[in-house]
């Protein structure tokens, strides 16, 4: 669980173990909760993967993929999370056998045209939300998924066919609270092909992970 360090009698950032990674986190970031370590669970890295990571928040996403060798580059529109990213990188720099690089952006905008990957990973913004239950600006961008929960899904699905090598496979979380039809007919539309790896129930909510490949 997250503790709050104190130096010299003074509050510091709070801060949680995983897997040996010291992890701080930040009031304006969204904390790895169940999706998050949904997706690490199933996330399939190998040494030398080039991985692209959107929305990194805190990194600990990133730090797992560089950890297991790859040359990750991680993107998130959030500064706050942007900077924190790179501290926690800093932080376990001495655990990578990869590489991390950060660039703060809204998704595929801060890519060069060309760039591809072998993995892309989003835990995508996928709450339906509508105008009157938008409560705070980082928090919302965190969190909206649109109306129908799949705005933000959607221009991912779309940015893969620059991005994602052919024989790459990019993973995404996916929530029952959204249409499962809608999604499929994303994932068709960009000829894409989509296979769930894990589900889980949380609470009155279906979390699932699924691959997407050519």
């Amino acid at each position: 669980m997250p503790r709050r360090v104190y130096i010299n009698g003074n509050p510091a950032a709070k801060t949680f173990q995983h897997n040996g990674l010291n992890i701080e986190l930040h009031p304006d970031v969204y904390e790895p909760a169940e999706d998050t370590f949904q997706l690490l669970e199933v996330l399939e890295i190998n040494p030398n993967d080039t991985v692209l990571e959107i929305g990194t928040g805190c990194g600990i996403i990133a730090l797992e993929c560089a950890h297991h060798g790859a040359q990750v580059v991680c993107t998130d529109i959030n500064p706050h999370a942007s900077k924190l990213a790179q501290r926690n990188y800093i932080r376990n720099k001495s655990l990578m056998k990869g590489s991390i690089e950060i660039r703060c952006g809204d998704m595929f905008s801060v890519l060069k045209p060309d760039e591809q990957f072998d993995v892309v990973a989003f835990n995508p913004p996928y709450l339906p939300t509508s105008e009157e239950e938008k409560v705070g600006k980082w928090f919302d961008i965190a969190t909206n998924g649109g109306i129908d929960g799949l705005e933000i899904t959607k221009r991912f699905i779309e940015g893969l066919h620059k991005h994602l090598r052919k024989n790459g496979r990019a993973y995404v979380i996916f929530s029952s609270l959204a249409d499962r039809k809608t999604f499929a007919t994303y994932v068709s539309n960009a000829k894409l092909k989509a296979d769930i790896l894990l589900s889980r129930w949380y609470n009155d909510e279906q979390i699932d992970v699924y691959c997407i490949h050519f």
